[in-house]
């Protein structure tokens, strides 16, 4: 498992929403939006059993998260993080999870979905086997070329 470098700990710690890739049946993407935080060295989000990224999950773990950062790099590129991973499927709802993530994101004490109490809510934790992309969790930029 990968540990997570400063720079990315404060943007997975700032309101910037993760896009997460997953491999349908067929091996087409299947792409969604979710609300992330961080617990030590893995990355957690809620969703339905039913969803169609649990079912993708629980058939193949890989994953791939994506988080785009609000600044550029000094090469003028917007600066993202990429996260590859296994995720792991823990059952039952997490109502303390799901109330952190909708104070982080939306500033609300309470989740506002009924996910938070349902026994469809699971919690996927995702390990980190590669962190890549844009930004100051890799290593320095290379210099321009004249």
């Amino acid at each position: 498992m990968v540990s997570i470098p400063a720079p990315a700990q404060t943007l997975l710690g700032s309101d910037a929403v993760a896009h997460v890739w997953t491999s349908n049946a067929d091996g087409s993407p299947q792409v969604s939006v979710v609300w992330v935080i961080t617990q030590a060295d893995e990355i957690l989000f809620g969703t339905n059993v039913n969803s169609q990224k649990a079912k993708n999950l629980a058939r193949d773990p890989r994953i791939l998260l994506s988080v785009e950062d609000t600044e550029r790099s000094k090469r003028g590129f917007q600066r993202h993080l990429l996260i590859r991973g296994r995720a792991s499927i823990e059952p039952g709802p997490d109502p303390v999870l799901m109330d952190e993530l909708a104070m982080k994101y939306a500033g609300l004490a309470r989740h506002p979905l009924a996910l938070r109490d349902s026994p469809d809510c699971v919690v996927v934790r995702v390990m980190i086997d590669r962190i890549s992309g844009v930004g100051p969790w890799i290593e320095q930029e290379q210099p321009l070329h004249s």
